[in-house]
């Protein structure tokens, strides 16, 4: 952890030998390499100074055959190894399945073990694995005090625009008929979109909640927001960045609720191309609150029910908003951009809070008609800032090369292009309640807009300074925690939803090999799992693996990625989200 807030992390990517392996929270003395381009600074650990005495969840461990073992694991996936009791005469052993709070202690021969281990619950009781997601990776789930009083008072100043005139410096945009299209459950609408037919083409807008003018730099609600990053979407429950009386009120575009917001106006050409465009202030209200999945019923011709807020809008509108995002679309292949497979699951649950069912998300053309929007109005938003020199957080993402197959998007301070969206600016701008980057963009172009810029004194824009840098990689750190902790509550919920299938075949798909194992996807659950080398008999290679077509030899596989094979699932633990599988040629 870093002394000073606005250092730069850095990544830990070799030990000393001998060095014990850290853990979060521990102090360390690591030796930093030198900075190389854009990339992350690394770092090799010379020393362990001081162990971490923060609480940390624990089970029981399970051996390479799924047996409980007589030591414990910590709940958190990225802790390895097993720990001991610390005092065994004293405190027992939980019984399988239950999850306890402890901390480490340093024992007289150098090994950690767990001190004062305290109930805390079963794995698989309803909302357990979301909580143990939220607390194995720190995620903050209470606002301060502060916060949420600013929130009280600014959703009362919300309530008092209703029916108002149009502030001087705004555009009214409440004749339009704007709409929201978001998932079933979506409660923080930030952006609705409206469009007509031009002899050009189109006239979008794209109309994005102005939190910005409610949540100033350095307020409580600023440094709460700034803290999460991100809100964290997890199957059974939301952790929102900004308190539930902005995120789900004051500034969320609610239908019929007059709303203060920033508008991207934009008209593009028959082939999707952008003509021109400009963003300014406004003030809105949302014509109705639709669903991907209603959307693409009306546009399919599927009937909804007469009192669906559907059939107040314009007939023509989903037409003409399907027709210029498809020529969106169609200006986006063109360019390049880069169309991955989408691997996303929805999982349902029993009115017990358990999960029932884990099936593919699924994914209608209205998704892609309102992700075609977006960009639109994030490369906007990205131009302008760069065209005006203001500080935002550009959204980057290098071209794949061999030794990064597969780069990940990140935020920078300098300006790069995003290849996946073939676009040579990009930056996020549309989703200001639920992304803090989204709200550092609002606050610099909100500025601009209104004929000024950000002052010094607004250090979430203060200039390209070294304080941009570190919120760049907060954001980063904090957008890869959201990841780690929603696929860590899935593979709890799937190791609790597979225990009624331990003892059975199960299919796998093989996606890659370590020298651990052949890591593969369970095709029940979508979330993945190891099938390891130990699985196999010896290291001589001897063992018959014709049913997996020489995939048994180490490191060398002669399969494909995605390639079906079967598994035994000998044991689920859901403290940690780990299945256990096994050969089914081989297995006892």
């Amino acid at each position: 952890m870093a002394d000073d807030p606005a250092a730069a992390s850095v990544l830990l990517q070799t030990l000393a030998p001998g060095l014990p392996f850290p853990l979060p929270g521990d102090t360390v003395l690591a030796r930093l390499r030198p900075s190389c381009g854009s990339r992350r600074r690394e770092a090799r650990a010379e020393r362990l100074l001081a162990r971490t005495c923060e609480t940390l969840a624990f089970a029981r461990a399970l051996d390479p055959n799924g047996t409980p073992m007589d030591q414990l694991w910590a709940c958190n996936p990225q802790i390895s190894g097993t720990f001991s009791l610390a005092e065994p005469g004293q405190y027992a052993l939980p019984e399988p399945g239950e999850v306890v709070l402890a901390t480490l202690r340093l024992m007289p021969d150098g090994a950690l073990a767990v001190d004062k281990p305290a109930p805390y619950g079963h794995a698989a009781q309803a909302g357990m694995p979301s909580q143990l997601s939220l607390l194995t990776h720190d995620v903050p789930t209470c606002f301060s005090s502060a916060a949420e009083q600013e929130g009280q008072r600014i959703a009362d100043l919300a309530a008092a625009l209703q029916n108002q005139p149009a502030p001087d410096n705004r555009r009214d945009l409440r004749d339009l008929p704007l709409i929201t299209l978001d998932d079933d459950t979506a409660q923080d609408f930030d952006d609705a979109i409206w469009a007509e037919p031009t002899e050009a083409g189109f006239h979008l807008i794209v109309a994005i909640a102005d939190v910005s003018h409610y949540v100033p730099a350095g307020s409580a609600l600023d440094t709460d927001a700034r803290l999460r990053g991100t809100s964290l979407y997890l199957p059974d429950r939301v952790v929102p960045m900004l308190p539930p009386s902005l995120s789900a009120n004051a500034c969320s575009l609610l239908p019929g609720q007059d709303r203060l917001c920033l508008f991207a106006d934009i008209s593009i050409t028959h082939d999707g191309e952008i003509l021109h465009g400009t963003i300014g202030h406004g003030i809105m209200q949302s014509a109705a609150r639709l669903t991907y999945r209603d959307a693409q019923d009306a546009l399919d011709g599927n009937p909804l029910p007469p009192a669906h807020p559907i059939h107040a809008l314009p007939p023509t509108l989903l037409g003409t908003l399907q027709a210029a995002g498809r020529a969106l679309d169609n200006a986006a292949t063109k360019r390049g951009v880069m169309r991955l497979e989408e691997d996303a699951w929805a999982i349902t649950f029993h009115p017990d809070g358990q999960p029932a069912a884990f099936l593919p998300r699924e994914r209608f053309a209205t998704h892609d008609l309102v992700a075609s929007f977006m960009i639109a109005a994030n490369a906007l938003a990205a131009e302008t800032a760069y065209n005006n020199r203001l500080p935002v957080l550009f959204r980057v993402h290098a071209a794949p090369s061999a030794a990064h197959p597969r780069p990940a998007a990140r935020y920078s301070t300098v300006a790069g292009r995003h290849n996946g969206l073939g676009l040579p600016l990009y930056t996020h701008f549309t989703s200001p309640i639920r992304r803090y980057a989204d709200l550092v963009a609002h606050r610099a172009i909100s500025a601009w807009c209104g004929g000024g810029r950000p002052t010094g004194s607004d250090v979430a824009c203060a200039p390209l300074s070294g304080q941009d840098c570190s919120l760049a990689s907060h954001l980063n750190f904090t957008e890869r925690r959201a990841t780690r902790s929603t696929q860590d509550c899935q593979n709890r919920l799937a190791a609790a939803f597979l225990t009624p299938l331990i003892g059975q075949n199960v299919n796998i798909h093989a996606t890659t090999t370590t020298r651990q194992g052949l890591c593969v996807r369970l095709t029940k659950t979508g979330t993945p799992s190891l099938l390891p080398w130990s699985a196999f008999p010896d290291c001589a290679r001897m063992n018959d693996d014709s049913l997996y077509g020489s995939i048994a030899a180490r490191h060398t596989p002669h399969t494909q990625s995605g390639a079906l094979l079967k598994a035994v699932l000998l044991a689920t633990c859901p403290a940690r989200g780990v299945s256990v599988l096994a050969s089914p040629t081989h297995a006892c």
